[in-house]
């Protein structure tokens, strides 16, 4: 069973997909988050937050923990991906975003991961995502017709929605066109 939650919440899916190849335990993982700079561009998070969700996803069953001993110093978590958050992870790293606003965060994470899998997952992911941006440019279009004759403000938003759109449209095109060869 997939968990759901809020494209909002990025950072979760940040936080299983840096624990996917390896366990880690949460300051080697709040490092390794704060210094890959693509990742360091998409989200910060203040320590006791990470922690939190770090915690939130093991009590989802997306995590397993395990106290590692230290001679002279306090045990460590190590945080381990479950068979469940593997699922759940992949599941989000390769369905598109679906709501505009959340494009910048997570689609960037979602492709950083995509390419980390190879060059042609990135590619799918892109597909999909233009899939659904051409979707919202047509409903768009569709909702300006709807406007009445003198709606100036509700007529200009619109306009400027579907500039946004547009954008992104372009935008993963190019980014689609330039993907780097020597991925996977």
């Amino acid at each position: 069973m997939m968990v759901q939650r809020s494209p909002a919440i990025t950072l979760e899916y940040i936080l299983l997909g840096l624990l996917k190849d390896q366990p880690t335990h949460g300051y080697a993982l709040f490092e390794k988050l704060q210094n890959t700079p693509e990742l360091a561009l998409i989200w910060k998070v203040k320590r006791s937050k990470f922690y939190y969700f770090l915690d939130k996803l093991a009590g989802e069953g997306l995590l397993s923990l395990s106290i590692q001993a230290q001679d002279g110093s306090p045990d460590r978590k190590v945080y381990q991906l479950t068979e469940a958050g593997s699922r759940t992870f992949k599941y989000w790293r390769e369905e598109p975003v679906l709501l505009s606003r959340f494009m910048r965060i997570s689609f960037m994470a979602k492709l950083y991961f995509a390419l980390q899998a190879g060059r042609e997952e990135g590619r799918e992911l892109i597909a999909r995502q233009l899939e659904v941006c051409r979707d919202w440019l047509e409903s768009l279009k569709g909702e300006a017709q709807g406007v009445p004759e003198g709606d100036f403000i509700s007529a200009q938003v619109i306009e400027f929605r579907k500039g946004q759109i547009a954008a992104m449209i372009t935008w993963l095109k190019n980014c689609r066109d330039q993907l780097p060869s020597q991925l996977n």
